[in-house]
């Protein structure tokens, strides 16, 4: 019995935290004097409130065990982590690559793994268009916005 409950209860603990973490943050942003009450950490503190509420209201839902889901009833079947694997994979081999080989083209493997991770058969049209979207973005915050956005192989060829 308590060891159906321990599952939910870390994930309601790990919501709390997090919604704590975040309303904490928002404490270290500078706020210019020229914003008089709604200045930039205003929506990551209501979003942070509402985790730590949320989190808060589930962790009392599930010491009281009435927390039910698939993830605690035993007579479902176990997840299938693959997809889950592909998609962490793609944001982790985005993180690690972006610097190397520059923004375009680690946002391309990342956006290939994603799709596989959901289920994509054509790995070249994911790629395509994972290109696409991601030459968008670039030229939208490098060249548009005035991002700085780091080099790259693609990038210093535009």
């Amino acid at each position: 019995m308590l060891r159906a409950r321990l599952g939910p209860v870390v994930v309601a603990l790990v919501v709390l935290v997090t919604g704590i973490g975040v309303v904490w943050a928002t404490t270290l942003i500078n706020v210019s004097p020229a914003y008089a009450r709604i200045g930039p950490n205003v929506f990551p503190r209501i979003v942070g409130g509402a985790l730590a509420v949320f989190g808060l209201l589930l962790l009392i839902t599930a010491i009281n065990g009435r927390w039910q889901c698939e993830a605690t009833d035993p007579d479902e079947p176990r997840p299938d982590l693959g997809p889950l694997l592909w998609v962490g994979g793609g944001l982790v081999l985005n993180l690690l690559l972006i610097k190397a080989i520059g923004f375009i083209l680690s946002s391309t493997l990342m956006y290939v793994c994603i799709a596989k991770g959901f289920g994509a058969r054509r790995w070249w049209l994911a790629a395509l268009i994972g290109f696409a979207l991601a030459l968008l973005a670039y030229y939208g915050f490098a060249r548009l916005l005035g991002l700085r956005m780091g080099g790259g192989l693609i990038e210093d060829l535009i």
